[in-house]
């Protein structure tokens, strides 16, 4: 068989809504394939375990969240942190569906369970952890692009760009975590609260 990206991708989307729903430890190709609507031995056409299905699974996470940012020019460095902050907390359809044509319907649980799995798995596997590695980075980047942008502009006090992208990056896993495995109906909005005051701290005009 032909390598199909198309298809190829569509294991992917597939994989994305069956771990949402089943988590890392219970989930089988038998049920990927059932959310793909296609015999699961098609997926090995593509790939040889579950595990490299979900590695590769992980490059959604940075178009989803990354995206372009790092090729953008920022205007409003305050306003960019702020919509890439909300896009993590509470993604939306047609920020899911630039990078998957079928997204899970509740998509703002689905992908707070997704990170909470694959990064949770990254604790006992080198590879995985490898790549969530890569992730974060990604991640991190993007943050300081815009904190550089925002201080080149005069927006921003002349901070520490990496320190300051750490900072916030780690309240963002923080909220996403703490709304997937507790109770907590605000960790969210903690966490955006949390941000919103790095940014004011660090504005100009502060």
């Amino acid at each position: 068989m032909s390598d199909n990206p198309g298809t190829k991708q569509r294991i992917r989307e597939a994989a994305f809504r069956a771990l949402s729903e089943h988590g890392y430890a219970d989930l089988t190709i038998k049920d990927i394939g059932e959310e793909l609507g296609q015999n699961p031995s098609i997926i090995y056409h593509y790939f040889d375990s579950k595990d490299e299905l979900l590695l590769s699974m992980l490059d959604d996470f940075v178009g989803i969240f990354v995206g372009q940012r790092l090729e953008r020019p920022v205007t409003d460095a305050g306003a960019e942190l702020r919509t890439f902050v909300e896009q993590v907390l509470h993604p939306s359809t047609a920020q899911l569906e630039a990078a998957m044509h079928s997204p899970p319907a509740d998509i703002e649980t689905a992908t707070a369970r997704v990170f909470v799995e694959l990064w949770a798995h990254a604790t006992w596997d080198d590879a995985f952890r490898e790549e969530t590695t890569r992730v974060d980075g990604r991640m991190r980047d993007a943050l300081t692009h815009v904190i550089e942008a925002g201080i080149e502009n005069g927006q921003f006090r002349p901070v520490d760009p990496e320190l300051t992208a750490t900072h916030v990056l780690f309240l963002l896993k923080q909220g996403l975590h703490t709304r997937s495995t507790t109770n907590w109906a605000d960790a969210d909005e903690q966490a955006r609260a949390l941000i919103d005051g790095i940014i004011a701290d660090i504005s100009a005009d502060s």
